[in-house]
């Protein structure tokens, strides 16, 4: 009987571990040469990689793959903001994309421009940096996880009217 007892509580423990998720290198110079020809094909802007927003991806990418979900609180503007004004950043706009699954930056580019949503913050006006990462598990349903912060540093903002006229 104690054997059954102790039998069923390894099982217990094991349903409480943590995921084994690892941080994948991603080729960020590849994924802003992407998103930039994208984003010229629209007549906007290029990005500039962000180390800051690089982390900010990498810490959303590890909780998605967490999760094994898209799902998540975490994944709102209020939240967004949060999660960006941090280390003496300030963003004045923002936006973000969540990709499970995609094998590579061009896979997870293709559903992103694909989808109306993540597209309409590939081609947000008002953003001026991005940041990207990935996060894999060893077992679920994704297994691969990507995350896009897209943001606009405060200090970029106009600071008189003279400036908004020349902008």
């Amino acid at each position: 009987m104690a054997l059954a007892i102790l039998g069923g509580c390894s099982s217990l423990s094991d349903l409480s571990q943590e995921p084994e998720i690892y941080q994948v290198a991603v080729d960020r110079q590849e994924a802003l040469r992407q998103t930039n020809a994208w984003r010229a094909k629209h007549d906007l802007p290029p990005l500039q990689l962000d180390a800051h927003l690089n982390e900010v991806s990498q810490e959303m990418a590890d909780h998605v793959a967490r999760l094994d979900s898209l799902k998540t609180r975490r994944h709102s503007g209020p939240s967004l903001m949060k999660r960006t004004q941090t280390g003496g950043y300030l963003s004045a706009a923002g936006a973000e994309n969540l990709g499970a699954g995609y094998a590579s930056i061009s896979a997870a580019m293709t559903g992103w421009k694909t989808s109306k949503d993540h597209n309409k913050n590939l081609l947000n006006p008002y953003v001026t940096h991005m940041g990207i990462a990935r996060t894999n598990r060893k077992d679920g349903t994704y297994r691969n996880f990507w995350v896009m912060t897209l943001a606009k540093p405060v200090d970029e903002l106009p600071q008189n009217k003279a400036e908004l006229s020349t902008r």
